[in-house]
């Protein structure tokens, strides 16, 4: 049975695997594989980004901890990085972040995080779901575990940013619009922001359940933009649901690209330290980013989706910086290779103060190729390059495109989509060529 995607598992809450019965036996599949490290009484905790969902898989996930003896900490609305951080700082075995991330509200799901706070890596993935098919029963006559409790979990995350990792930052007179994307980070970024001196206003910072993402936050930086060119802001922050990426508004109120501010960062490693200014990004950043970095002599590590594969990339090479064109920036060994979208927008505003220079200039070093991302519902996920009237399409395109463009089609990790990206010398081109192939999809994939 495969449960884990590129991102832990995630689907329509409710229905299998996220159903309770389910939950419950993952969890204790989970607390088996910690007692295989020895020790007792296991820790492990909780967060969640605010879904309706929620409080359902919780209560599943922590009867089952509890059932097999684990100590639970309910660490309640709290964005992943926060999570990670707990986890590995508080003396945790275990840390469970429920969450979809940019997802619909309907959605939800789990990620699963090790003793250092980094996501299990898959051989574990892979002993959970072989613990799961082989039907786990109900623990009988073990000493039941007891939740901890805990007053203010995310103190340990704020006083690390503010005095450990970035303790000689002010952001005094500097003006900071953030979109919460009404998800983990309600409550969370105008705390932190304001700790470091920064005035805050903040937008969709009110969760009630149904509203993660709707028409606001990393998904939808348009929403911020016209208010930021009334308020004499510095820069927008807009996050996604579980607060793992950023995606920035600047001054002028001009959505600044993912792929533009992973070119500004690598460009300013370059200058500060030239000997660690190679980045590694996934296959589905925009060709403008790499022409820049190749001019700057930086190296660029290409790894597929998924910020598990950058990581690895970066881990594997020593690299200092990677992330996504999504806005999901991985810092290395300074942020534990943590995807984290405070820390990012705290990164920039430093990055703004010492070269006294506005985000829009700073962003102005990316001119992006002309690129299409069309995502195609699915109703089964073969390989695609089994399928003759899609590999003949995609063939088609890149012959066309020549060196001037280049294809780039796979499946969602975490939805029944196939997502078609092309890029090319024009917009008119572009839109063309993903249009036939995204055609070739849906004539034999499609719902």
């Amino acid at each position: 049975m495969r449960l884990f995607g590129t991102d832990g598992i995630r689907g329509p809450a409710n229905e299998p695997p996220l159903t309770p019965p389910t939950l419950e036996a993952i969890a204790r599949v989970l607390a088996r594989i910690l007692a295989r490290n020895g020790g007792e009484r296991h820790r492990v905790v909780l967060g969640n980004d605010g879904r309706r969902s929620a409080a359902m898989i919780q209560c599943s996930l922590a009867a089952g901890l509890l059932s097999e003896g684990c100590e639970v900490l309910l660490g309640g609305l709290m964005t992943t990085p926060c999570l990670a951080h707990l986890t590995r700082e508080g003396g945790f075995d275990s840390g469970i972040m429920i969450s979809a991330s940019h997802n619909r509200a309907g959605d939800n799901g789990i990620k699963i995080f090790g003793p250092d706070g980094s996501k299990i890596p898959d051989p574990v993935e892979r002993d959970i779901e072989e613990g799961l098919a082989g039907d786990p029963e109900p623990a009988h006559g073990t000493l039941p575990g007891m939740l901890e409790p805990s007053e203010d979990p995310c103190a340990p995350y704020v006083d690390f940013l503010r005095r450990k990792a970035l303790p000689d930052l002010q952001l005094g007179g500097m003006r900071i619009l953030v979109d919460c994307a009404n998800g983990g980070a309600s409550f969370l970024a105008s705390r932190v922001l304001r700790s470091f001196g920064a005035e805050v206003e903040v937008r969709h910072d009110r969760p009630d359940g149904d509203n993660i993402n709707e028409g606001c936050g990393a998904l939808h930086p348009e929403a911020l933009a016209s208010t930021m060119e009334k308020g004499n802001f510095d820069f927008g922050l807009c996050l996604d649901g579980d607060g793992d990426r950023a995606i920035f508004i600047d001054e002028r109120g001009r959505v600044v690209h993912g792929d533009a501010l992973l070119t500004l960062l690598a460009l300013d490693l370059r200058k500060r330290s030239p000997e660690d200014s190679g980045i590694a990004v996934t296959v589905m950043s925009n060709l403008g980013l790499k022409k820049v970095c190749a001019e700057a002599g930086i190296e660029v590590v290409e790894t597929p989706v998924g910020d598990r594969s950058v990581v690895s990339a970066m881990r594997n090479r020593g690299l200092l910086l990677g992330g996504e064109n999504s806005g999901h920036v991985i810092f290395g060994p300074e942020h534990h290779f943590a995807g984290d979208g405070l820390y990012t927008g705290l990164k920039v505003a430093e990055l703004c103060l010492r070269r006294e220079r506005p985000l829009s200039e700073l962003a102005s070093v990316f001119t992006p190729f002309p690129q299409l991302l069309l995502n195609v519902p699915v109703s089964s996920k073969p390989p695609l390059q089994d399928i003759p009237e899609i590999a003949s399409a995609v063939a088609e395109v890149e012959r066309e495109l020549a060196e001037e463009g280049r294809v780039v089609l796979r499946y969602s990790g975490t939805e029944k989509l196939c997502r078609v990206m092309v890029e090319g010398p024009t917009e008119e081109a572009v839109r063309e060529s993903a249009e036939r192939i995204a055609d070739a999809v849906r004539s034999v994939l499609g719902t």
